[in-house]
């Protein structure tokens, strides 16, 4: 059994809604949490992505002379809201305590705060490394090049599909977001719960009664290839069933352990 815990690092303010949620919320600001979901148990301890603090956004991200425009929309400058080194430190754990981190995907502000965790197992799959940048589009989605060699030099473990990391945590490939997006299965006290490595919120996977008498799940804003991301929405839901745990749930804000570590 393991715990999961959202380490919410930063946010960004009033986000445009409907770049997460495909076509429904046009004009809705939303504030989108940046987390280091936190998992631990038998022994080791994991982050499934890392975030991105105002700094690293700051530095790496926003152009020197104004701010920027990403996908049509001025963003209004990441705010922080606590280091990742303060909430492993409440946790009685350092840097170094993280055997393995997980980049479910490589838009900026889930892989910028890698440098704590060098010494850790990196895992990001093949599909997703050689294909970064996808496309011209999504350029203002990514980061520096240098960054990604930083993470390269650190020691990067490309995987090429499915992958279980122990029994009862496993991660499956969930292409559509981006061309080599994968998500975390996890077994918990409490049930199975899936972290879906997409850019999206709960009403993705949970959409209205309304809007559930058409579709099943509401695909990303950002795809590239919005079918593939659909069908892996459904392919995750069946999974997870009510335990779904997508990347920017604003409920992440005060959510709580799952799990117990007793277990």
């Amino acid at each position: 059994m393991f715990t999961i815990e959202p380490l919410v690092v930063a946010y960004g303010p009033h986000r445009e809604k409907s770049r997460f949620t495909y076509m429904h919320n046009a004009g809705v600001p939303v504030d989108v949490p940046y987390v280091a979901w936190l998992v631990r148990g038998q022994g080791f301890a994991a982050l499934v992505d890392v975030g991105c603090s105002a700094d690293n956004y700051n530095e790496h991200i926003r152009p020197v002379d104004r701010e920027l425009v990403h996908v049509g929309q001025v963003f209004a400058d990441v705010v922080d809201v606590k280091p990742i080194e303060s909430h492993l430190r409440e946790r009685g754990m350092k840097p170094s305590d993280i055997d393995v981190t997980i980049l479910t995907h490589l838009d900026w502000d889930h892989c910028m705060t890698m440098e704590p965790f060098g010494g850790s197992e990196i895992l990001v799959q093949r599909q997703e490394w050689q294909q970064t940048p996808s496309h011209e589009m999504f350029a203002t989605s990514y980061a520096p090049a240098e960054h990604y060699q930083r993470i390269e030099d650190m020691g990067l473990t490309q995987l090429d599909g499915d992958y279980q990391i122990a029994d009862g945590f496993d991660l499956l490939l969930t292409p559509g977001h981006t061309h080599g997006g994968q998500s975390a299965v996890v077994t918990t006290s409490e049930g199975t719960y899936v972290i879906a490595g997409m850019c999206v919120l709960k009403e993705n996977f949970y959409p209205s009664e309304e809007e559930a008498e058409h579709f099943k799940v509401i695909p990303p804003g950002g795809h590239t290839d919005l079918f593939q991301a659909y069908e892996q929405m459904v392919r995750l839901k069946e999974l997870g069933g009510d335990n779904v745990l997508p990347l920017h749930m604003t409920e992440a804000f005060d959510m709580g352990r799952i799990g117990s570590l007793a277990d």
